[in-house]
């Protein structure tokens, strides 16, 4: 992986992470405590399933 130079938020890893509410199945940022749109409260379980997806995506890159 190329260190980073510029914060580009196209990136993957500059990228805002996404984590699917469960109560509603819409993606929401990671860092959110409830979904906007249900209002219902994010587990702290999607956000480490989310974490590990992403880190399971950047190490398969390279």
């Amino acid at each position: 992986m190329p260190d980073c130079y510029i914060c580009l938020p196209t990136c993957d890893n500059c990228r805002p992470k996404m984590v699917t509410c469960p109560a509603c199945g819409r993606p929401t940022l990671i860092d959110l405590e409830r979904c906007p749109l249900c209002h219902e409260a994010i587990p702290e379980e999607a956000r480490d399933e989310a974490w590990a997806a992403w880190h399971a995506a950047r190490a398969a890159e390279g």
